[in-house]
């Protein structure tokens, strides 16, 4: 059995609204199952503590997990972060978003073990930073309070106020063979792309 990852626990952010997707594309079937379901058991595999944030926890009664929804309802991915570090007993969490499909075990380990004390870890690629594939520490708190409070709700807000690692798409390809693990499903036909690649 894979070891567990102590000191963080596994977060799924399942609060947006799937506009473009034209239904909760975190229920959307791929291989059988919810795309949630996938990245649920991938993270349940990797930390003893696991929390999915939604505001509709009805829809997920079936994957098992603790619930909580935003303490900031409306505000985005950024009250979900809030309400998760404000829920966790851990030290830190590893987020997610719930359309996220191809998260990788390999990759999050590495992340979560690149503690240094940050406030956050998180890949920086050549397109900018993946803040849904990321570390956060309950250090962070008060700063992400105090945005929510000012109606600031841009997650990139937080980077030039808390202590960052950003991991470049040069240190991920020296442990993965691309960066398909980013990949997300916003549009109907980015679930039948996923499925191609996957056969």
């Amino acid at each position: 059995m894979t070891q567990r990852i102590d000191q963080v626990a596994g977060v799924i952010l399942a609060g947006g609204r799937s506009s473009r997707f034209g239904s909760n594309k975190a229920l959307a079937l791929h291989q059988g199952d919810a795309l949630i379901q996938g990245i649920a058991r991938r993270l349940a595999g990797l930390f003893p503590e696991t929390l999915l944030i939604t505001n509709t926890p009805e829809e997920y009664g079936f994957l098992g997990w603790p619930m909580t929804g935003d303490r900031y309802p409306g505000c985005g991915p950024l009250a979900g972060i809030h309400a998760a570090l404000r829920t966790v007993s851990k030290p830190r969490i590893f987020v997610c978003g719930c359309d996220m499909p191809l998260v990788d075990p390999v990759l999050i380990r590495f992340l979560c073990e690149l503690d240094g004390g940050h406030d956050i870890v998180l890949p920086w690629l050549d397109e900018g930073p993946e803040p849904l594939y990321a570390v956060y520490r309950t250090t962070a708190l008060p700063i992400i309070e105090d945005q929510l409070a000012q109606k600031q709700y841009k997650i990139g807000r937080l980077f030039d106020k808390l202590r960052i690692r950003k991991v470049t798409a040069g240190e991920i390809l020296q442990i993965l063979p691309d960066l398909t693990t980013f990949q997300n499903i916003n549009h109907q036909h980015d679930l039948a792309r996923l499925a191609a690649m996957v056969q």
